[in-house]
């Protein structure tokens, strides 16, 4: 009966003897197990003075009870009714107390618990929910996060992976511009580190902290198309390749393409209603990658008397507006010649077109990306680098912010962020394509 106990609540410890007795009663407002058991041993040292253990100088001296909150047995709660064995040491005049790695000091919380509140930290969960499961408090829950993030998340300053990504997302009120910085491995996706505002002298300050010789070794550095971090990454890291993430390429590029057709669509507002509904009913075409668009299959579509396929669509649409058309396919073939990676064919694209041969509304994207052109030639030389992994953190904390209904304190929005990607180590193993030199 003994080890079947020792098995069920997953107890290793050859000093703790269990009673056969398991009692089920009313605590806390609650139907819970308590299981029964004692700790003794025999001591080698007095913990006090360290003297030895020598002609009985340390005898038993009675015992201590102590209530332990163990994980839920088959959704009931479970408690441990531990008699800890006292002890006396006639050397130093003094008692102490048997210990055990079931439990801390001067604590009535498993060790067990706590890992399973750090496991399901992990989990877009808020502390509420995590303390209700676990059978502890909120105020419990936050401490064992709080300490578990200083023991892995205090970064040394000694070490920085080769590959970079970089960018900010919505912190808490009392952190200046509501924004903090985010930065982590381009491979593993670890974190490396949080960084409570993006001003360019806070962020300074935080990586100068790096030694020359390691911001040195860093080849590339993901990042949006926010600008004041490029001229940063330029002097804080000197031999790094600035990467921007296609993502935001592509995005840049379907936000003008879709500003012309609304541009295009209200023209017809007025004048010609059927015509303006298909430009609105239809702006997810426009959007589709123009090789993927059924060119076939033709059906009955709605606010069409013909039957059309999809490229048939789009074509009538295009024919309506010169520049539209322009447009449409100036933007997706820059996004045929991004994902394909052609450098050279991108560019001659980029820098070929008459800014008044498409809509006004993507001149300035034309602009931002002509002045970026030597950054998006790294994007598509090192076309498995990208910000994905850290926008997927960023939606991350998100999610754990509305579940918690916000944070008001930056130190536990931090420490849950870093325990979400230390906690484990990752076993992926991802290969940086070198570009190829002549």
């Amino acid at each position: 009966m003994c080890k079947s106990i020792l098995k069920t609540l997953r107890i290793k410890d050859k000093n703790i003897n269990f009673s056969d007795e398991v009692i089920e009663k009313k605590y806390k407002g609650r139907m819970s197990l308590f299981y029964y058991a004692e700790l003794t041993y025999q001591p080698t040292y007095c913990e006090n003075c360290l003297a030895k253990n020598d002609n009985f100088s340390i005898v038993k001296n009675g015992k201590k009870t102590s209530t332990i909150t163990l994980l839920k047995i088959m959704e009931m709660p479970a408690y441990l009714n531990l008699q800890k064995q006292r002890f006396y040491c006639k050397t130093c005049d003094s008692h102490f107390t048997a210990k055990s790695d079931i439990v801390d000091d001067y604590c009535f919380i498993s060790n067990k618990t706590k890992l399973a509140v750090l496991n399901k930290a992990q989990e877009c969960r808020s502390q509420k929910s995590i303390a209700k499961s676990c059978l502890i408090s909120s105020m419990t829950v936050s401490r064992v996060i709080n300490q578990a993030a200083s023991d892995v998340g205090q970064s040394s300053f000694d070490a920085l992976p080769e590959h970079l990504m970089m960018d900010e997302f919505k912190s808490v009120k009392n952190v200046t511009g509501k924004m903090s910085f985010i930065y982590a491995d381009a491979v593993s996706h670890r974190i490396v580190d949080v960084v409570a505002d993006r001003k360019l002298k806070s962020l300074k300050d935080h990586f100068y902290r790096y030694s020359l010789k390691l911001r040195q070794k860093v080849k590339t550095v993901t990042i949006d198309m926010y600008e004041p971090y490029m001229s940063l990454i330029k002097q804080l890291f000197p031999n790094a390749k600035i990467i921007i993430d296609r993502f935001h390429i592509v995005q840049s590029l379907n936000r003008a393409l879709n500003m012309s057709r609304v541009h295009v669509m209200n023209c017809y507002r007025a004048s010609n209603r059927p015509l303006y509904n298909k430009y609105k009913s239809y702006w997810k075409l426009f959007l589709k990658p123009f090789e993927t668009l059924e060119a076939f299959n033709y059906r009955k579509v709605h606010l069409f008397k013909e039957w059309k396929t999809e490229k048939g669509i789009v074509n009538y649409l295009l024919d309506v507006d010169e520049e539209l058309y322009n447009t449409y396919h100036y933007v997706h073939e820059l996004r045929r010649f991004l994902k394909e990676n052609q450098i050279e064919k991108f560019n001659h694209k980029l820098f070929s077109i008459h800014l008044s041969d498409v809509c006004p509304k993507l001149h300035p994207v034309i602009r931002t990306l002509r002045r970026l052109a030597t950054f998006i030639e790294n994007t598509m030389t090192y076309s498995n680098l990208t910000n994905g992994p850290l926008e997927g953190i960023n939606n991350k904390i998100k999610l754990i912010k509305r579940v918690s209904f916000g944070y008001r304190n930056y130190d536990n929005l931090r420490n849950r962020i870093i325990i979400t990607s230390r906690l484990f180590a990752s076993t992926t193993k991802k290969e940086i394509k070198q570009p190829k030199v002549a």
